[in-house]
């Protein structure tokens, strides 16, 4: 019977954020900290990059979204919360609108716009949106 290799326990990336960073502020270097944590220096220096992303996303937004809500906002060309508040008005703002544009980041720009999340895409009058062309609600 083949012996079963000893798995590497597994951590979600941001589980790590907080006890990474709290060891850097006490000075540690990332090798010091990749032999507590049982993990290589090129995962913690991943985890200090990834936790600066986040950090100006937060600073960015004024909210903590995740990478790809903030890919999404970037594509949709949205510049502030009138803007995407604009685009849910239309029905522009809606999963399946652009590329990996799904129902949780969809519920996370609906959570920071203070808006009860959509079931189903607005249809409204055949007006067009002078921007792409589609079908709009009327203002």
């Amino acid at each position: 019977m083949p012996m079963k290799s000893p798995t590497k326990q597994r951590y979600r990336v941001l589980d790590l954020v907080p006890q990474v960073i709290l060891l850097r502020a006490e000075g540690k270097s990332l090798n010091e900290i990749a032999s507590l944590m049982n993990l290589t220096k090129q995962r913690i220096s991943q985890v200090v990059q990834i936790a600066k992303r986040h950090e100006a996303i937060e600073a960015r937004w004024g909210f903590p979204f995740s990478v790809r809500t903030d890919r999404i906002l970037e594509d949709l060309a949205v510049k502030s919360k009138d803007d995407a508040l604009q685009l849910y008005r239309t029905g522009h703002l809606f999963p399946g609108a652009i590329w990996s544009f799904g129902h949780r980041s969809y519920r996370e720009i609906c959570e920071w716009l203070g808006v009860e999340p959509l079931k189903k895409r607005p249809r409204g009058d055949k007006q067009l949106c002078q921007h792409c062309g589609k079908p709009i609600l009327s203002a």
